[in-house]
Protein backbone atom coordinates (compact mmCIF):
# COMPACT_ATOMS: atom_id res chain seq x y z
CA UNK A 1 0.00 0.00 0.00
CA UNK A 2 1.37 3.39 -1.02
CA UNK A 3 0.10 6.60 0.57
CA UNK A 4 1.30 10.10 1.35
CA UNK A 5 1.31 10.49 5.15
CA UNK A 6 1.47 14.29 4.85
CA UNK A 7 -1.63 14.41 2.68
CA UNK A 8 -3.45 11.89 4.86
CA UNK A 9 -2.77 13.82 8.08
CA UNK A 10 -3.81 17.15 6.61
CA UNK A 11 -7.00 15.64 5.14
CA UNK A 12 -7.85 14.03 8.49
CA UNK A 13 -7.45 17.36 10.29
CA UNK A 14 -9.15 19.48 7.62
CA UNK A 15 -12.28 21.12 8.96
CA UNK A 16 -11.20 20.67 12.58
CA UNK A 17 -11.53 23.53 15.01
CA UNK A 18 -8.55 25.03 16.80
CA UNK A 19 -9.75 23.32 19.98
CA UNK A 20 -9.97 19.92 18.26
CA UNK A 21 -6.44 20.19 16.85
CA UNK A 22 -5.12 21.34 20.22
CA UNK A 23 -6.91 18.38 21.81
CA UNK A 24 -5.24 16.01 19.32
CA UNK A 25 -1.83 17.48 20.15
CA UNK A 26 -2.36 17.37 23.92
CA UNK A 27 -3.79 13.84 23.86
CA UNK A 28 -0.92 12.59 21.72
CA UNK A 29 1.61 14.05 24.16
CA UNK A 30 -0.19 13.08 27.38
CA UNK A 31 -0.99 9.54 26.27
CA UNK A 32 2.44 9.08 24.63
CA UNK A 33 0.76 7.69 21.53
CA UNK A 34 3.67 6.54 19.38
CA UNK A 35 1.42 5.82 16.42
CA UNK A 36 0.44 9.51 16.33
CA UNK A 37 4.05 10.75 16.14
CA UNK A 38 4.11 10.85 12.32
CA UNK A 39 1.10 13.17 12.43
CA UNK A 40 2.86 15.41 14.93
CA UNK A 41 5.86 15.46 12.62
CA UNK A 42 3.65 16.57 9.73
CA UNK A 43 2.25 19.40 11.85
CA UNK A 44 5.76 20.44 12.86
CA UNK A 45 6.85 20.39 9.21
CA UNK A 46 3.95 22.68 8.26
CA UNK A 47 4.79 25.11 11.07
CA UNK A 48 8.51 25.02 10.22
CA UNK A 49 7.92 25.77 6.54
CA UNK A 50 5.68 28.75 7.39
CA UNK A 51 7.99 30.18 10.08
CA UNK A 52 10.36 33.11 9.77
CA UNK A 53 14.07 32.62 10.40
CA UNK A 54 13.63 34.25 13.82
CA UNK A 55 10.82 31.84 14.71
CA UNK A 56 12.91 28.89 13.50
CA UNK A 57 15.85 30.04 15.63
CA UNK A 58 13.58 30.27 18.69
CA UNK A 59 12.25 26.76 18.03
CA UNK A 60 15.79 25.45 17.62
CA UNK A 61 16.86 27.10 20.87
CA UNK A 62 14.00 25.31 22.67
CA UNK A 63 14.77 22.00 20.97
CA UNK A 64 18.47 22.21 21.74
CA UNK A 65 17.75 23.20 25.33
CA UNK A 66 15.67 20.05 25.79
CA UNK A 67 18.18 17.82 24.00
CA UNK A 68 21.03 19.09 26.15
CA UNK A 69 19.24 18.91 29.51
CA UNK A 70 21.12 17.00 32.16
Amino acid sequence: MNFDIRDLVMKNLAGSTKEEVEGYIKETIEEKEDDALPGMGVLFEVVWKKSTEDEKNKMMDKIMSEINKK
